[in-house]
């Protein structure tokens, strides 16, 4: 039935049983190992095996100090050495095969225990009908019992092991050796790191089945295994001014899918590091006032709201396209950006670029994009080489509508970009342009509908779309990025609210929606009171009517050095915007975040395996 298999036994007084095992019907057994008390005679076992089986490898493992089990203490410091004394055989569970009947009656259990959690073939007991004192002593008897019917293996079946456990190999917790004598070797019970495994194991399996029923609705599987304490604390709003909880959001491995290149760095340290790397420092242009108002980035601009977005932007006017037409600019900005990126524990981020507006004679947008994609693709190798932290970065270019002017041909030039990049760079491991965003002036005349035909060739190239829409339009424009256009995500859609049953479709279609705290306060303006003041509910920032609609909604950063905020102070800013949001919706929205990412199914699933295994506790 077996062939060359491996036999363990556990023996106490009893010599006799480890060849009544060896003898078990239809087995051959390459190896024996053995293991017992310090004192335990073994001479007749090797005495049997040098004349029976002498080409069977025997090894005898004696606990070094121990001889008799006399308080927990002594078992489960045996238990420790029999659990690594099975993964040092090297064996796989459908290798070894287990006896059950030599030792002390809690010898048998740890054995038993053993088989249960690291796997076996089979495991078994040996009985023998002859009544103490006649129990066989000697070769002959042995033999005498075997062929008179007397020996009996009661053969218990396989154990297929905890999956956790079964493959965990020897060398993570090897046995340290006393002395050896022949092939008696003698170890000394090393401390219980495989047990704490074990006991840690079992906790989180049994806190996955008690969370079973509530599964489906986690954000992250891993989170069953949370304590229950750990696991209601998530369930309580966040504090936006508690330490604790700005920290453990400052931690938390985050997503950001709307972040505009053109907007980082904009003012102070970062920008001058980027001014300080031109290629060719005399072409810079001069900077410009565009200092931010009193009390940014916490405040909504005191203007018209008609007015608020173009002086929103030009607060970015010291960077952007005047800037990042210099080569040694555009590389610093893209490595500075990166690094803000590590920083923020971001490990996947989708940034948004507008090569044609960066290109100048002699230098096209296509080498644009190059050193793009090259600047961020060098920085992502670099961490891997260092064994960093490591964001991902893909790309999205930006084709702008503009208010006058020929915008269509700036359109048609990113869109042609757009397709020529998603054919050039396929590898899924690597930076790559990965989606289209339609941004820029939005109004009742640049809906998403007149740009059918121009995003025709994108959709065919197997891109994704994302449309800026319902921040400064009303439903009506998100209705036709959704029908029209086929977006899979919309930018702001402040006034998706407005729509129920747009709600609705959205909701179905697994739409993604990418809010900007900041940005969506500092030019929509939104009250941010702690819930003292009453506020009408239509008027409240709409993410966590949104969340509660289940809208695949996710928080994200926009521009982040005009509004002057990090994705953390972002998300501390929803949990102002949004009274009563819990730790766990916060969780919510990097999932979503996540199913909405412009992913491959492989990559999504790494991705969210890295932002599962960073989650922390309290």
């Amino acid at each position: 039935m077996f062939d060359s298999t491996v036999l363990l036994v556990s023996l106490g007084t009893s010599p006799a049983i480890v060849p009544e095992a060896f003898l078990l019907p239809g087995a051959r057994f390459r190896a024996v190992h053995v293991i017992t008390t310090e004192e335990t005679k073994v001479d007749f076992i090797q005495q049997w095996f040098a004349e029976h089986a002498p080409g069977t490898a025997l090894s005898v493992t004696r606990v070094h100090g121990f001889k008799d089990f006399t308080n927990e203490g002594d078992h489960f410091r045996f238990e420790e050495v029999l659990y690594r004394w099975i993964l040092e055989t090297n064996t796989l569970p459908g290798e070894r095969v287990l006896c059950l009947s030599g030792g002390f009656k809690t010898m048998s259990a740890a054995m038993q225990k053993a088989a249960a959690v690291l796997g076996a073939k089979e495991v078994f007991h040996v009985l023998c009908d002859l009544p103490p004192p006649r129990q066989p002593k000697t070769a002959p008897e042995i033999e005498a019992a075997r062929t008179g019917g007397r020996l009996h293996w009661i053969r218990l079946g396989p154990e297929s092991g905890w999956p956790q456990l079964r493959a965990t190999p020897g060398t993570e917790y090897p046995l340290d050796t006393v002395s050896i004598a022949g092939c008696v070797r003698h170890v000394s019970a090393p401390d219980q790191a495989f047990r704490d495994l074990l006991h840690a194991t079992v906790e989180r399996s049994h806190r996955i089945a008690n969370s079973w029923d509530r599964l489906a609705d986690l954000p992250f599987p891993d989170l069953a295994t949370w304590s229950e304490a750990n696991f209601t604390w998530l369930h309580f709003p966040v504090e936006p001014q508690s330490p604790a909880d700005r920290d453990w959001i400052r931690r938390l491995p985050k997503v950001e899918l709307h972040c505009h290149l053109g907007g980082f760095a904009t003012h102070g340290v970062e920008l001058d590091k980027v001014r300080a790397a031109a290629a060719n420092p005399a072409e810079l242009p001069h900077l410009i006032s565009c200092s931010t108002p009193a009390g940014w980035p916490q405040i909504t601009l005191p203007l018209d709201p008609e007015d608020r977005l173009r002086t929103y932007m030009k607060l970015g006017d010291n960077n952007g396209s005047a800037l990042l037409r210099d080569a040694g600019c555009l590389r610093r900005q893209c490595e500075l950006l990166y690094e803000h990126f590590i920083r923020e524990r971001i490990v996947y981020a989708e940034v948004r670029c507008s090569p044609a507006y960066y290109a100048s004679p002699g230098r096209s947008s296509w080498t644009v994009l190059t050193d793009i994609r090259s600047a961020f693709e060098d920085c992502m190798t670099r961490a891997r080489r260092a064994a960093s932290a490591v964001c991902h970065v893909n790309l999205l270019l930006i084709a702008t509508r503009r208010e006058t002017g020929d915008f269509r041909a700036a359109i048609a030039r990113h869109l042609a970009l757009a397709t020529t990049a998603a054919e050039h760079w396929i590898r899924d491991e690597e930076c790559r342009v990965v989606g289209v965003d339609l941004a820029g002036y939005e109004d009742r005349s640049t809906r998403a509908n007149y740009f059918r035909e121009e995003f025709t060739g994108v959709h065919r190239a197997g891109l994704a779309l994302t449309v800026h829409a319902g921040e400064n339009d009303d439903a009506e424009g998100i209705w036709r990025a959704v029908f029209d256009l086929n977006a899979r995500r919309l930018g702001h859609a402040l006034h998706l609210i407005d729509s129920p049953e747009l709600m609705r479709s959205v909701a179905d279609r697994g739409i993604g929606v990418e809010m900007c705290p900041y940005a969506n306060l500092q030019i929509k303006g939104y009250p941010l009171d702690s819930g003292a003041t009453a506020v009408a509910d239509r008027d409240r920032y709409p993410l966590r009517h949104y969340l509660k609609a289940g809208i695949r909604v996710s928080v994200n950063t926009d521009n982040i050095g005009i509004s002057g905020a990090s994705l953390s102070e972002n998300l501390l800013l929803a949990a102002r915007l949004c009274p009563g949001l819990t730790r766990l919706d916060l969780l919510k929205l990097q999932r979503h975040a996540l199913d909405a990412a412009f992913l491959s199914p492989a990559r999504r699933a790494k991705v969210v395996c890295e932002v599962a295994a960073g989650l922390e506790k309290p």
